[in-house]
């Protein structure tokens, strides 16, 4: 028994394991209904996209960017998105839709070229224009999926005083090292998520680094070198904690990054500040899961099955020590995560099995042993289906929609108008909060996401933050509206136009 499973037994700590906090973020396109870039701008009611902790934009103004509240389970995250995907939604013009998938259709050099030049964000334009020269607009507009992580702190606080004190320094070298340790877990089965979970098979703006033997469909585009990737000859290690960093402060000393945000790797590491010097300070409070594509098939753009396996592997991580000689395995693993990203979605390497098998084997024991809820095992019984079948995979379902000139034109528009009519038949104000609270109090919260206000929901009050200031409300209270929600916000928080000023 490791010494971190032998705190854990003897110190009654594994109720823990499965407390983590999740956080979801996602990356979409609006489009019109034609497959056309969307050239109306950013809807004004959003307020600010630099200080709106739910709503912004990320490369093109058309290219939007929800975070979900980071909470416990995957179904209050998945919630979490799907109320966000309700307000957009309402906010989109009669002609628009939102894309569902992470690779863009096939643009017209006018509309890539808009694509490249639609930014207002002001304070982000050095930013952005390095990356549209470095890398270009093709790149640039892949979307997809980010998955924000956070061991418990109770788990990570107790394991340092229960034991691990005396192997580090300090408790920021103990979170560095555990939280890396997670890292380099993923990255060595990354491969696995890209057989299970890629979702983009094909090309619609193709990349200026695409070699031109390479054929399509594949697997998993987005996740593969040419993709969501730094540039050949800038990867960046994930052999120790130390060399990354060290790595990192190189590559933007020598202005080869603009800055770690330039940092492309499939997992990184957050702290509480922005900087290397406060991740070696403070320590890691999040690791950041990067290489997810959308799932079109799922409401939220992520299935409860991704992210209860993703979930059920990093439990395991923990506690399973790491192969021997991790340099020579990550190397691999990088090898393996390619192949697999590019190979033909119907299609599975003679390899895999052998090797997926005994860590679905080792995942069913772990959820035993801790006694986890059903909706784990499920999502090891898909993954062993979809082991046997990889055209149960996302990528292998997607092949039934590629039209004969061998785009997903028509399953994006038809996928994202149905979404749209779903949507467009919701009775409440936030569907995904039906039966928790009152459509009255649903419409407070709408208003206090739309003005940037943070809004924190549990099972007796509504709390409602900006800054230092919050009010709190019962969960179950009415209110008749004199002024509108909107404006009884404004009236609380008459702050929040000034703070929540893109010009501040």
């Amino acid at each position: 028994m490791s010494k971190l499973s032998q705190i854990i037994a003897e110190n009654e700590l594994s109720s823990l394991l499965t407390k983590n906090y999740m956080g979801l973020e996602l990356e979409e396109h609006r489009l019109l209904k034609d497959g056309r870039i969307s050239r109306y701008p950013y809807p004004a009611e959003f307020l600010s996209r630099r200080h709106n902790p739910y709503l912004k934009t990320d490369f093109a103004d058309n290219m939007l960017e929800i975070s979900g509240t980071p909470t416990l389970g995957t179904d209050a995250n998945l919630a979490n998105l799907e109320m966000l995907q309700q307000l957009v939604t309402d906010h989109l013009q009669a002609d628009e839709i939102i894309w569902p998938l992470s690779i863009a259709p096939a643009f017209s050099k006018d509309d890539l070229d808009f694509a490249g030049s639609f930014n207002t964000r002001f304070w982000m334009a050095e930013y952005h224009d390095y990356l549209q020269q470095k890398y270009g607009t093709a790149r640039e507009i892949f979307t997809g999926v980010h998955v924000n992580y956070s061991i418990n702190q109770t788990l990570v606080q107790s394991l340092w005083d229960f034991g691990f004190n005396e192997d580090f320094a300090t408790l920021a070298d103990f979170k560095n090292a555990l939280n890396f340790k997670l890292a380099q877990s993923f990255v060595l089965w990354r491969w696995l998520f890209t057989y299970f979970f890629g979702a983009s098979p094909i090309a619609g703006n193709l990349p200026s680094n695409l070699p031109r033997d390479l054929r399509f469909p594949v697997r998993s585009l987005r996740s593969s070198s040419y993709g969501y990737a730094n540039q050949k000859g800038e990867e960046i290690t994930y052999d120790s904690f130390e060399e990354q960093l060290a790595q990192l402060k190189e590559r933007i000393d020598q202005h080869q990054f603009f800055s770690m945000h330039e940092f492309y790797g499939p997992v990184r590491l957050k702290g509480r500040g922005d900087s290397l010097a406060d991740l070696q300070k403070n320590g890691t409070e999040r690791l950041e899961f990067r290489s997810f594509d959308l799932d079109p098939f799922a409401p939220a753009r992520v299935s409860p099955a991704a992210l209860n396996f993703l979930e059920l592997f990093l439990i395991n991580a923990l506690l399973q020590p790491l192969p021997e000689k991790p340099a020579e395995q990550l190397k691999l693993a990088v090898q393996r995560n390619e192949q697999i990203a590019l190979q033909h979605p119907a299609e599975v390497f003679a390899w895999v099995k052998p090797l997926a098998a005994p860590l679905i084997k080792q995942l069913r024991a772990t959820a035993a042993q801790l006694d986890l809820p059903d909706k784990y095992a499920k999502s090891l019984d898909l993954a062993e289906q979809r082991l046997e079948n990889p055209k149960l995979t996302l990528s292998g379902q997607l092949l039934d929609h590629i039209s004969p000139q061998g785009d997903l034109l028509e399953f994006g528009l038809t996928t994202a108008l149905a979404d749209r009519k779903r949507i467009a038949e919701y009775t409440e104000p936030l569907a995904a909060l039906k039966g928790k609270c009152s459509a009255s109090l649903q419409s407070l919260i709408r208003q206090a996401v739309e003005l940037g206000i943070k809004v924190r929901l549990d099972q007796r009050h509504l709390h409602l933050q900006l800054k230092e200031h919050e009010e709190i409300f019962p969960i179950h209270v009415t209110f008749d509206y004199q002024i509108g929600p909107r404006e009884y916000l404004l009236s609380l928080f008459p702050e929040v136009l000034k703070i929540n000023n893109d010009q501040q």
